[in-house]
């Protein structure tokens, strides 16, 4: 029986995030229905994706590849008006060629993927 997943990825921390797209993209090599948003601090993790030999750059390659990343937060990308630069990635996102999410009030919605029969595991 195969399973509809929606991974959302909040964390900053490497090990959560490279586990979240590790798990994301066995499932769907087994034939799993897999997506990933990466909301929040992850959206951070963009800024990694210019270090080729990075684990998130090569797991974050191999998970677009396969179709599964189904976007990034807008706001979150945007820096969250936190003012901290280091969380505006939105440059890097567009670059990157992957959805802004913005359906919530400017943040990713995941209300289309519960109503399409997707679970949700939270990072």
């Amino acid at each position: 029986m195969t399973r509809k997943m929606l991974f959302l990825v909040f964390t900053d921390e490497a090990c959560r995030q490279n586990h979240a797209l590790l798990y994301a993209t066995d499932l769907r090599s087994k034939g799993h229905d897999v997506k990933v948003i990466l909301e929040g601090a992850a959206t951070g993790s963009f800024r990694l994706l210019d270090d080729k030999e990075s684990m998130f750059s090569r797991l974050f390659a191999r998970a677009k590849d396969m179709g599964i990343i189904a976007g990034a937060c807008k706001r979150a990308s945007g820096g969250c008006a936190t003012g901290r630069e280091d969380r505006n990635v939105a440059d890097i996102v567009e670059r990157e060629g992957v959805q802004m999410l913005s359906d919530l009030e400017g943040h990713a919605g995941i209300e289309a993927f519960v109503r399409d029969g997707y679970e949700v595991v939270v990072f």
